[in-house]
């Protein structure tokens, strides 16, 4: 999947001159010889509507306003092409990042989305904006969210795959992240690691219930046992998975845990650069464990999708 990628489009952030996002895409496209296009949203809300403009003069101001920022966007252009890479700039006026993006992706033949995140530096976590989850959401096309924490070059990538089907995953989603991984894993001759997290019941809900919807192999009146029991069930469903890849065992984690909290633990215990996840389009970020992840982890994220 990723030796494909011919075309990478960069979401500029307006706000800082530290193009993380734009960092991440070089360093990808020197390795695939993909094509980057500079991709700009802007937009001023005095600029909207103001009691002395006429519509024509707010319409001049816009048109002027997109242009200074587009010769700001210029300012990065030697950068790219001393790389030896093919670079593209363009330019929207749009109050909506994330539907600006949605549009321009419909309109080219891009293969992956690369955007920066940010560093709550009161918190020391990394604080989603909404156009980050949507486009988590409704991106089509591999989206990378690129964090200053995270280093030029990826040294370390993880795959997060859950086995577990359900009415509400997509067929392939698992194979297409660890395809995505192997793939990145070959251009960055980085190390790789495989987590499936899964979460059993705990002793209090365990006893409180007096029958659990599961396979039998897994339903004992003993605890142990059913914890031991549910290990092998999941085991079982993720050595299924790896059959058809060669993933050194070393590689591969069965966690039960958390997944929020184990998963973000298993990122900083193994330095992590890069992780690889699937999302679908029924997930409810907010609120969601996929949220709870995403804020908590502490390296760049690969969101991989696949059509249902």
């Amino acid at each position: 999947m990723m030796k494909s990628i011919k075309h990478i489009l960069v979401v500029m952030d307006p706000m800082t001159d530290q193009q993380v996002a734009l960092l991440r895409a070089v360093n990808i496209a020197k390795k695939t010889s993909a094509t980057i296009e500079l991709f700009l949203v802007a937009y001023h809300r005095q600029l909207v509507s103001h009691w002395s403009f006429d519509k024509e003069q707010i319409a001049a101001s816009q048109k002027e306003y997109l242009a200074t920022k587009f010769r700001w966007l210029e300012t990065y252009l030697i950068g790219v092409v001393e790389q030896g890479l093919t670079v593209k700039l363009d330019a929207c006026w749009h109050k909506d990042v994330a539907a600006a993006v949605l549009k321009k992706i419909k309109s080219c033949n891009t293969d992956l989305v690369v955007k920066s995140t940010h560093q709550h530096t009161s918190i020391n976590k990394v604080l989603f904006n909404p156009s980050d989850w949507r486009l988590l959401q409704h991106c089509q096309v591999p989206l990378l969210l690129a964090k200053e924490s995270t280093g030029l070059s990826y040294r370390t990538i993880m795959a997060a795959v859950d086995p577990v089907k359900n009415n509400d995953k997509p067929q392939g989603l698992d194979s297409a992240i660890l395809d995505a991984t192997i793939g990145l894993v070959a251009l960055f001759e980085a190390s790789v690691h495989v987590c499936h997290c899964y979460q059993s019941l705990g002793l209090t809900l365990w006893q409180s219930m007096s029958s659990v919807d599961m396979d039998q192999s897994v339903a004992d009146s003993n605890f142990e046992n059913y914890q031991q029991g549910m290990q092998k069930h999941h085991q079982k469903l993720f050595n299924a998975l790896l059959d058809d890849y060669d993933f050194n065992k070393a590689s591969t984690h069965l966690i039960d845990g958390l997944v929020e909290y184990q998963l973000s633990k298993f990122v900083d215990k193994y330095q992590v650069d890069l992780l690889i996840m699937g999302m679908g389009d029924t997930i409810n970020f907010v609120g969601n464990t996929v949220e709870k992840i995403l804020d908590n982890v502490h390296c760049d994220i690969l969101s991989v999708r696949v059509e249902s």
